[in-house]
């Protein structure tokens, strides 16, 4: 192994954090952690934003039974959903009503499997996110 190699080795296993996804489970509210937008391995790219708008974060949802699920954000920013490298189309868009923590909520037809959940556009700190039927 040359040294150009190992270098890009120890390069990747330093990056590695930022492939991982956050587990989330369906009916779970978490608090999530935003980072940079530039440190995170998106599967598809997000929609370029500005500062501050340009944190995000990378989730992973196993969905077991299939049907309408709905996303809903804490915090002004993008939703994907995304399955097999390619978003799937949201069927609905609503926003919280007011008090409620919540600002954003978009809805997906979810089939059985694995799902990434991309978050960008957002302003630095935390967001709430929920996954629910």
């Amino acid at each position: 192994m040359n040294l150009k190699m190992l270098a890009l080795g120890i390069a990747l296993l330093l990056a590695a954090p930022a492939l991982a996804e956050v587990p989330l489970d369906p009916g779970q509210t978490a608090t999530v952690r935003l980072s940079l937008q530039r440190d995170l391995i998106y599967p598809v790219a997000p929609p370029f934003t500005q500062p501050p708008a340009n944190h995000g974060a990378v989730l992973g949802i196993d969905i077991d039974e299939p049907g309408r699920y709905h996303v809903s954000l804490g915090a002004k920013g993008w939703i994907e959903v995304i399955r097999d490298g390619k978003p799937v189309p949201s069927i609905g868009h609503d926003h919280g009503a007011p008090g409620s923590g919540v600002a954003k909520i978009v809805d997906f037809d979810l089939g059985v499997g694995h799902y990434t959940i991309a978050l960008s556009g957002m302003t630095e700190g935390e967001a709430v996110i929920n996954v629910g039927r």
